[in-house]
């Protein structure tokens, strides 16, 4: 069994920025405009209709491992 340790707070931080994150990529594709993230020490654009964008990835989520 996993035991879930983080607290309430962190639980609702994390669901803000999960909403964010995905106000951010309707408003990407609505405009059709990339969505720039700091990425291995440089600034990247990617594009909003990329498969890596069609279902969230936990597994890649660093802020999960603190």
């Amino acid at each position: 069994m996993v035991r879930d340790n983080k607290s309430e707070f962190i639980k609702e931080a994390d669901a803000a920025m999960d909403e964010a994150a995905e106000v951010v990529l309707q408003r990407a594709r609505q405009h059709k405009t990339p969505i720039v993230v700091w990425r291995d020490g440089k600034v990247v654009e990617l594009d909003p209709f990329s498969p890596e964008f069609d279902e969230p990835n936990k597994d890649s989520s660093t802020a999960d491992e603190n």
